[in-house]
C-alpha cells in the first residue's frame, strides 16, 4: 500500500516526490554561465554553506512535474534570453515579460524557500496558491511585483578578507543566485518585509497585502519605495514589456547585505 501524505501546494492526499529548492534545469544554467563545477547553498537557518541543494518532500508527481514544470519551463527560457547576461552600470535593457508567469514562479521559488526555512510568510504564500497554479489570477492583484538590476562592483579585496591589508581591487559581478527577504523602512511611516528573489543581474521584489485592501495603499508605497531605490520598477499585469536601467545596488553591497537587512531613510 503506498504511502500518501497531503500535497503542499494541490492540498491532495497523494504519493510525494522530491522538488528542489531551484529547479535543476535552472541549476545546470548558473552554473554553466559562472563556469562553475562545484555546488554552494548558503542556508540562513543554518547560517552556513551546503554543499548539496536543499530540497522538499511535500509535493506530488502531478504539481511537481507538470503544474509547476510550467513555471520552471518559462524561467528557463527567460534565462536563456535575458538572466544569463551581465548588466554594467548605467546600462539600459528592455525587458520583456509574461507577468503572471514569471510572478507565479517567483512566488513558488518563495513558498518552497518558506518552508525549507520555516520562514514567518508560509501562511502568506499558502493563501497564494490558487494564483500560484494558476486557477485565481485575481488573486494576484494583492501582490506587487518590483524589479532593478544589480552592477558589478569593484572593491578592495580587504573588504572580503580583511587578513589582506594590500589596496588590491577586485570586481565582484552579480552572478549568485538566492532567495528570501529584506527589509523596507521608512522613517515615520514604519516598515515592511518583502519576498526578494536574485536572479544574476535582475533582483525581483515581491510585497504583499491584504486581499481585500483598497488600491491607495499600494500607490503610495510603489511611489516611496521607487523614490528610495533607484532604478527600481513596478512591474504591471497590462504590460509585458518595461525598460530597466542598471543603477540600483552593487553586487559586492547585495551580497553583504543579504545575511542583514536593507534599510532606506532620507539620509540615502
Amino acid at each position: 500500500m503506498e504511502d500518501k501524505k497531503i500535497c503542499a501546494y494541490c492540498k491532495e492526499e497523494k504519493k510525494l516526490t522530491k522538488e528542489h529548492l531551484w529547479p535543476t534545469s535552472l541549476h545546470k544554467r548558473f552554473n554553466l554561465a559562472n563556469e562553475q563545477n562545484e555546488n554552494y547553498f548558503w542556508l540562513s537557518r543554518l547560517q552556513r554553506t551546503i554543499p548539496n541543494e536543499p530540497t522538499i518532500k511535500d509535493v506530488c508527481a502531478h504539481c511537481n512535474n507538470i503544474t509547476l514544470s510550467k513555471l520552471d519551463k518559462y524561467i528557463c527560457e527567460l534565462f536563456d534570453r535575458k538572466f544569463i547576461n551581465i548588466v554594467k552600470f548605467n546600462e539600459k535593457i528592455s525587458f520583456e515579460y509574461d507577468y503572471h508567469l514569471l510572478k507565479r514562479w517567483l512566488l513558488k521559488m518563495s513558498y518552497n524557500s518558506a518552508r525549507i526555512h520555516n520562514a514567518h510568510d508560509v501562511k502568506a504564500l499558502e493563501d497564494m496558491l490558487p494564483y500560484i497554479l494558476g486557477e485565481d489570477d485575481k488573486l494576484g492583484r494583492s501582490i506587487q511585483l518590483f524589479a532593478m538590476l544589480t552592477y558589478p562592483e569593484k572593491i578592495k579585496k580587504n573588504e572580503i578578507d580583511k587578513s589582506n591589508i594590500s589596496d588590491e581591487t577586485i570586481i565582484i559581478e552579480p552572478t549568485i543566485h538566492r532567495v528570501g527577504h529584506t527589509l523596507f523602512r521608512v522613517p515615520n511611516i514604519g516598515q515592511k518585509i518583502l519576498r526578494v528573489v536574485h536572479l544574476r543581474s535582475f533582483s525581483f521584489l515581491l510585497a504583499f497585502w491584504p486581499p481585500a485592501g483598497g488600491k491607495s495603499e499600494q500607490n503610495d508605497f510603489e511611489s516611496i519605495i521607487t523614490k528610495k531605490m533607484n532604478g527600481l520598477k513596478l512591474l504591471r499585469a497590462n504590460e509585458n514589456n518595461i525598460t530597466l536601467e542598471c543603477i540600483g545596488i552593487g553586487a559586492w553591497r547585495s551580497l553583504r547585505d543579504a545575511k542583514s537587512q536593507f534599510e532606506f531613510s532620507d539620509k540615502q
